[in-house]
């Protein structure tokens, strides 16, 4: 599964102090735009601007950290200007409507070399003037300029970063006393952002690259000016229906009506990949006889020495002990009965499928009087649990596998689980390909060898990029699309799924490939292509990770943006077992801890990623009737303890849906402590989103002072109000208890709902 990168991008090239110490406007050469009641003026050799009495961007133009001088200057009319970049000959174009439009076009006629970009530095923040920022890095963060603390995070963390995968949608607002200046990159691809300090202010300085791939697109982007904290995002929601970009989850209904079982749908995903599980043995000490004298199956020595000579009567077989028995069946099943290594002509999805039934057949044969009914196997999903998801009330949940092989188990349970009501998915992968024996069990980057060589991204240096972790490479996702269609087809059909989650086509992660002469625009219409594609091609409820706004064609849920990842290079968080922040081994496979241990979040991210004041809608506002968005799955709503009121209330606020993990051992009765959080979730996310699912979020306000109590409004006029605080909390005509939601539904009674306090403490 896909992590956020390390970041390696180059810092931005120093500008002139000359350049850095002028915002002269108004000199002779100086550019004035007008239309209605706004007059714009710009220096055009410094790219200073003012909006009316507003200093939207500082002076900071430079190409290849050199400065330029505008000659050639043309008013083409009162509204619009041009003029050329020297000694760079690039062009700018400068057009007024109800935004500022500027455009920077390449000279053809000089050449760029492979592997040294021009870089254009167009933006200077007026930091002195702004006193926040709305930056969409998740789902959006409130950022005060003059916070040490997020001064520090943003320039250590997020400096240097790209406007394709890591800024989730092309656009950021920066408020200057009660005007919103938004900026919107109508090219998304090729930019970087950074960001740093500045007289105990925080910067933000952004660039563009051409390069020989991209040089013959022009670099345009837009400045708008609103009147709240909102006005960037609605602005660009706009666009993209202006531009044909948009597909609304009403639009994708009526082509597939399976989507109407996500509207109040509760995320939720299945660990495990193997036949058996813990809970399907009936006698342990027979199995244990008949797995060491008779079975003959292929056990390793060092479990054949802790386990063989244990006798009934003598010893006790201990939790860990029933376990290394299970998981020695089921390794040494997967041995016995392999699928070979696919190739262009066969994808073996088919021999998977036939090594699991082959699998769950040889034990049946063999072993079967110390298990239960064969039917009722299995470690991810089995007819228990689809029974105990009904018995606790469960009426609308997507079942995600993280790879198809329990399907492959098991297809009934699958049936059961549709027939209940649920959508039920697997997670599939065309983004890296390792070679065979790297590891056989990672199955979505088992692609054939002529495919990770051929469909490889070739870089400006002429190496190969690697793959995810550094494993194999990274492809090219408009290459070999006829493998790709033809192995997503028997996925669904031999694993019985009516939903796929297709993992980092919809985050946007787009390099250039000088193999294939791919540019990052190509690259991202690559994304969307194949996306589409899978969902004109198959009758399949489609999800994807992040769901950036650049790449969202064809997918109706995502998961990323209401928790993204973050403290990737922390070693508190990732090695150190005995701290509260220590995330999680990657082990056990049926249940690993990274992903069920509950952790505490480490500062600052706690604060500024989880405290309520520094959290705002930008993607909502734009997406909440296209495509539902929840957590990144390394972060389930249970993951994070001393946050999890903070992260449900908003949730519920900004209505998206919980997250919550599951296995075989979590599911054992409707009384299950995740199998409670999860019908609570329920309770107060399904009525809400039954009628807020097609609606556009246009409001979201704070109803105090501090941030503690929020409001979002909705097309249709209905509010919900998050009190975040530990008291009461009063309106005009109602009262919100501490820690609560109230829904105020269009022709609806109120709706309260509180999240469980500590329930889930983990096994």
């Amino acid at each position: 599964m896909l992590f956020k990168p390390t970041k390696t991008f180059p810092l931005l090239a120093a500008l002139t102090s000359s350049i850095l110490s002028t915002n002269a406007i108004g000199g002779a050469d100086t550019v004035t735009l007008k239309e209605h009641k706004d007059a714009i003026s710009i220096n055009p050799n410094s790219l200073a601007i003012k909006w009316n009495d507003t200093l939207v961007n500082q002076s900071g133009l430079a190409v290849d950290g050199s400065p330029q001088r505008a000659e050639q200057i043309e008013h083409l009319s009162g509204s619009r200007s041009r003029w050329v970049l020297k000694p760079s000959n690039i062009v700018v174009d400068a057009k007024l409507t109800d935004t500022l439009t500027l455009s920077f076009t390449y000279d053809k006629s000089q050449p760029i070399t492979r592997g040294q970009p021009v870089t254009v530095n167009w933006l200077n923040l007026p930091e002195d003037k702004t006193n926040e920022l709305y930056l969409p890095f998740s789902e959006g963060m409130r950022v005060p300029t003059a916070d040490s603390t997020w001064i520090k995070y943003l320039s250590e963390s997020w400096n240097g970063v790209n406007t394709t995968q890591d800024l989730k949608m092309p656009f950021w607002t920066a408020k200057q006393g009660t005007r919103y200046i938004s900026w919107h990159l109508l090219t998304a691809t090729n930019n970087e952002l950074s960001f740093s300090e500045q007289a105990n202010k925080l910067d933000m300085a952004a660039s563009h690259q051409f390069t020989t791939l991209n040089f013959n697109q022009p670099f345009t982007v837009s400045v708008s000016i609103g009147n709240n904290w909102l006005s960037g995002a609605k602005q660009y929601r706009q666009w993209r229906i202006d531009n044909d970009l948009t597909s609304t989850l009403a639009e994708k209904k009526k082509a597939n009506p399976n989507i109407e079982k996500l509207i109040g749908a509760s995320q939720v995903y299945l660990f495990g990949s193997d036949g058996i599980s813990v809970q399907d043995v009936s006698d342990w000490w027979g199995l244990h006889t008949w797995l060491f004298k008779q079975s003959q199956l292929s056990i390793e020595k060092s479990v054949r020495k802790e386990l063989k000579d244990l006798a009934k009567g003598k010893d006790w077989l201990s939790r860990y002990h029933k376990q290394l028995m299970v998981d020695s069946i089921n390794l040494a099943l997967n041995e016995m009965f392999q699928a070979p290594a696919p190739t262009m002509a066969n994808n073996t999805i088919e021999d998977q499928f036939k090594a699991a039934q082959n699998k769950r057949q040889w034990l049946a044969k063999n072993a079967r009087q110390y298990l239960a009914v064969p039917a009722t196997w299995g470690q991810a999903i089995s007819t228990d649990m689809v029974n105990q998801l009904q018995d606790a009330g469960l009426t609308r949940l997507w079942l995600g596998f993280d790879n198809w092989m329990p399907a492959f188990y098991q297809p009934n349970v699958v049936n059961q689980a549709k027939k209940a009501g649920y959508l039920v998915g697997t997670y599939d992968s065309y983004n890296t390909a390792i070679p065979r024996g790297l590891n056989n069990g990672w199955l979505t980057a088992q692609l054939p060898k002529q495919m990770r060589n051929q469909c490889a991204i070739e870089q400006a240096d002429g190496s190969k990029k690697k793959g995810f972790r550094g494993n194999g490479y990274y492809l090219n996702p408009s290459c070999e699309m006829k493998y790709v269609k033809k192995r997503i087809a028997d996925i669904l059909r031999f694993g019985h799924f009516d939903s796929l989650f297709i993992d980092a086509d919809a985050t946007s992660m787009v390099r250039e490939d000088y193999h294939l002469s791919t540019s990052e625009s190509n690259m991202l219409e690559g994304f969307n292509t194949r996306m589409q594609t899978i969902v004109s091609g198959n009758d399949v409820v489609l999800g994807s990770e992040d769901g950036n706004s650049l790449t969202t064609s064809g997918i109706a849920f995502a998961h990323g943006l209401e928790t993204v990842g973050f403290g990737w290079r922390d070693k508190e968080m990732k090695k150190d077992r005995n701290s509260p922040y220590f995330l999680g081994r990657w082990y056990p496979d049926y249940k690993p801890e990274f992903f069920f241990k509950p952790a505490r979040v480490k500062e600052p991210y706690k604060t500024l990623l989880f405290s309520p004041k520094y959290r705002i809608p930008l993607y909502q506002a734009v997406f909440h009737d296209e495509v539902i968005n929840s957590h990144h799955w390394h972060s389930d709503s249970l993951k994070f303890s001393d946050v999890k009121i903070e992260r449900d209330l908003t949730a519920m606020l900004y209505n998206v849906p919980a997250m919550v993990h599951l296995s075989r051992d979590e599911v054992t009765s409707p009384s299950s402590p995740r199998l409670i959080e999860l019908r609570n979730y329920q309770q107060g996310y399904k009525p809400l989103h039954k009628q807020l699912w097609d609606k556009q979020l246009v409001s979201f306000e704070w109803l105090d002072d501090t941030g503690e109590v929020q409001q979002t409004q909705f097309s249709d006029g209905s509010k919900i109000i998050a009190n975040f605080s530990g008291k009461p909390f009063k309106t005009k005509q109602h009262q919100i208890a501490k820690q609560s939601i109230l829904a105020l539904l269009k022709d609806s009674d109120p709706i309260s709902w509180q999240p469980l306090n500590n329930n889930y403490r983990g096994h």
